[in-house]
């Protein structure tokens, strides 16, 4: 019923805002049902009367009916539209995400193109928050536009460089001490227990994003009831209001002043700022340095001149707040697949295991340093396979922003063509991460594809887990180091094993933004010390 409401709400908003609606509330229901239908009929040809290839449209929906409908997730239904017999062989094919005209994009070169070379033309990405109202939304790197991102952008990369991840390490490293105290106690004496992986993984990174980016010991390993975990849980309940905000700010963002949409919900929003008002105020007070981005707000605050966008109101709880958001599902789904595959893979697993083996042998007090986990060949040929198969954000999304449009003639086999200004373009980083043409055998879980020399046959822009350009993602060193401490502090005392429980085949939760195992991942932990 929420979908059939949010359809014909879509389709009046499609129409001209809201100028059907007086039309039905005074019963010209037949009028206005006409006035649709003749307009979708135009509205779904475009693609066909611009020489363009393009995935024939259902009514109203375009080709996203299977999202819709909750029969999958973003990842999937971008993947079976990558894949589909209009798109072969072509550099991009026409879509409609639900009444919007889009372009998927499938040739390599083309993706350099938008994603680096001609970034300029394509700065901001299509979903819009209330930038106005929604001052936490519309702030952060992922949702802010053009403007907003490149003064945020330049604050903040230097302190998700290398050397500033390596001062982070330390904290990570603690929180990675905690999750094997926390398996110890799941335990209870035993030599095995099955576990949820997916909620397992989700403590421990969350733990590491509230230490990183508040400051604060979030205890969820300890106890899962705790305030951080939940309100990361509670920011992902699907609730009416919500999905409506949501609905509007990918589907409709031209929209989203009209709606007042907020990415967050009313509770997530006052947490956030109470934390962080917290945090900010005990780190002035006391003068601790923990190496975290409490440090590098504070420095900011007292260093940036007065008109510099850090003063802004919630500018710094915009940052962390999504920070949160964005870092503890990604990150858990990772380790969680690739505990998956190692279950699935023992001889991988054997292999993985025996080069952490050799590493906390030749370390002191048990302890590895930054240096020596990242420089462990294997871990990350696994951890680089796992974001290939499994990548958190499974598509990428751009906007043509120039006024003049961009010409794609040379791209639509010699036809004049040239995108309109305002034109989604999408890419299917999960489609073009398991084509064959790209990566033999994709399916299969093989982490020497990623080996040194294997590495150099890599068709470039076909490998896209964290983006690529100047929008790809700021916290790729970070994210990748976190994943790869959860599974070192994982392997260290446990071997990995299928159990009843465990699914034979990987779906993803529909409902999830991020790539998510779908109903949990369960899987048998035995006692099993390095």
């Amino acid at each position: 019923m929420v979908i059939v409401v949010l359809l014909f709400f879509s389709a009046a908003l499609a129409v001209g805002s809201l100028v059907l609606l007086p039309l039905v509330i005074s019963g010209g229901w037949l009028f206005a049902l006409i006035t649709v239908w003749l307009w979708q009929r135009r509205h779904f040809c475009l693609w066909r009367r611009l020489g363009v290839p393009y995935v024939p449209a259902a009514p109203f929906v375009g080709n996203v009916w299977n999202l819709l409908c909750g029969a999958c997730c973003f990842g999937d239904q971008f993947r079976e539209l990558y894949e589909s017999k209009e798109a072969a062989g072509r550099a991009f094919v026409g879509i409609h995400v639900l009444h919007n005209q889009a372009l998927l994009i499938r040739d390599p070169a083309l993706i350099k193109r938008i994603l680096v070379e001609d970034f300029a033309q394509f700065s901001s990405r299509f979903e819009t928050t209330d930038a106005i109202r929604d001052t936490m939304g519309s702030q952060n790197l992922f949702f802010s536009k053009y403007e907003t991102w490149r003064e945020t952008h330049k604050i903040f990369a230097p302190f998700f460089a290398v050397g500033k991840v390596r001062q982070m390490y330390g904290l990570l490293q603690k929180i990675g001490q905690n999750l094997e105290a926390h398996m110890e106690k799941n335990l209870n004496g035993a030599e095995s227990v099955e576990l949820e992986v997916k909620q397992l993984c989700a403590l421990f990174t969350t733990d590491i994003i509230a230490s990183l980016a508040f400051g604060i010991e979030a205890h969820s390993l300890q106890n899962p009831e705790a305030e951080f975990r939940r309100m990361c849980i509670e920011v992902n309940d699907p609730r009416p209001k919500r999905l409506l905000h949501l609905f509007t700010m990918f589907f409709f963002p031209r929209l989203s002043h009209r709606v007042r949409t907020h990415l967050y919900s009313v509770e997530y929003e006052r947490f956030m700022r109470k934390s962080m008002n917290y945090a900010l105020a005990q780190r002035a007070e006391n003068g601790e340095k923990r190496n975290d981005l409490i440090d590098i707000f504070l420095q900011l605050q007292g260093t940036e001149p007065a008109e510099s966008i850090v003063h802004r109101p919630d500018f710094f709880v915009a940052q962390a707040a999504f920070l949160l958001l964005a870092g503890f599902d990604t990150s858990s789904s990772t380790i969680t697949f690739a505990l998956y595959e190692l279950a699935k893979n023992p001889t991988i697993q054997h292999r993985l295991r025996a080069e952490l083996r050799a590493a906390f042998q030749s370390s002191h007090n048990q302890q590895l340093s930054y240096d020596t986990v990242t420089g462990l060949v294997y871990l990350r040929q696994v951890v680089d396979e796992v974001l290939r198969l499994y990548p958190p954000t499974a598509f990428l999304d751009r906007c043509c922003n120039s006024r003049e449009g961009y010409d794609l003639s040379s791209w639509n086999c010699g036809s004049p063509f040239t995108l309109r200004a305002g034109t989604p373009i999408y890419i299917s980083v999960l489609g073009i991460q398991r084509n064959s043409q790209y990566w033999p055998n994709p399916e299969i879980f093989d982490p020497d594809r990623f080996s040194p020399e294997q590495r150099q046959q890599h068709h470039p822009m076909t490998y896209l887990p964290f983006g690529a350009g100047p929008r790809g993602c700021i916290g790729t060193l970070l994210g990748q180091l976190e994943i790869k401490v959860g599974l070192l502090h994982t392997l260290k005392h446990f071997r990995v094993e299928l159990c009843e429980r465990t699914s034979p085949e990987m779906r993803f939760d529909p409902k999830a933004f991020v790539l998510t195992a779908h109903n949990g991942t369960y899987l048998r932990f035995v006692r099993s010390s390095l």
